[in-house]
């Protein structure tokens, strides 16, 4: 049986890729889309943007549960692909190992120098809030965040994704954005030219403040 739900494909759709688009363009800023989420009665953090997202001719790669799989298919009608083909990778359960973290950025599309933009977008629910505690704030630099930096604050399975993003040690413009899903149905993402630095140099505290609700 298909989930039942109430969401706007029309406005809905609109809100969550404006979230999205934000969030790429602010890179650390911490979105929602709880409102939109909200609206199913499960796993709406992963069909809110499925239903934004894909269409018949984008591939997506799944490592869930078969019922949301079916539900994707269902709602967007986007075929499941391999791995090395898909262009939006939804990743469930956060891959928080190293090796595997390393493996998974190995093999996703990462474009090339002629052709830059056929890369994957990951989605990624690292970040469990189910009593863990954030790491040492990631202060990011780059376009998109504020001269003096922004710091956010991991989970420990977002971290190894960023260590690993940076051991995987893709060269510009090739790479991969990297959006991580939270419990909450708070967001983050992270773009190829964002760097990272883990400590902060200036000694002062940068961070965008609460979390933002576009709606």
């Amino acid at each position: 049986m298909k989930n039942k739900h109430d969401f706007d494909m029309v406005h809905g759709t609109q809100e969550v890729f404006r979230v999205l688009l934000e969030a790429l363009a602010n890179p650390g800023r911490v979105l929602s889309i709880r409102s939109q989420a909200g609206q199913f009665t499960a796993q709406g953090c992963w069909l809110a943007p499925a239903i934004t997202l894909l269409d018949t001719e984008t591939g997506f790669f799944w490592d869930g549960d078969e019922q949301t799989r079916e539900e994707i298919c269902f709602l967007t009608g986007a075929p499941q692909v391999p791995l090395e083909e898909a262009d939006f990778v939804l990743l469930s359960g956060g891959a928080a190992a190293r090796d595997e973290a390393l493996r998974v950025l190995s093999q996703v599309k990462g474009g090339t120098h002629l052709d830059p933009h056929r890369s994957a977008l990951l989605f990624i629910a690292a970040g469990t809030g189910g009593g863990e505690q954030p790491e040492a704030p990631l202060f990011l630099m780059g376009p998109g965040i504020p001269p003096e930096g922004r710091r956010i604050d991991l989970f420990p399975a977002e971290a190894v994704w960023c260590r690993a993003r940076d051991e995987r040690g893709f060269e510009y413009p090739c790479g991969v954005e990297l959006i991580f899903l939270r419990e909450d149905f708070s967001l983050a993402a992270l773009t190829r030219k964002t760097v990272f630095a883990w400590d902060d140099v200036s000694g002062s505290s940068i961070t965008d403040g609460p979390v933002d609700v576009l709606n």
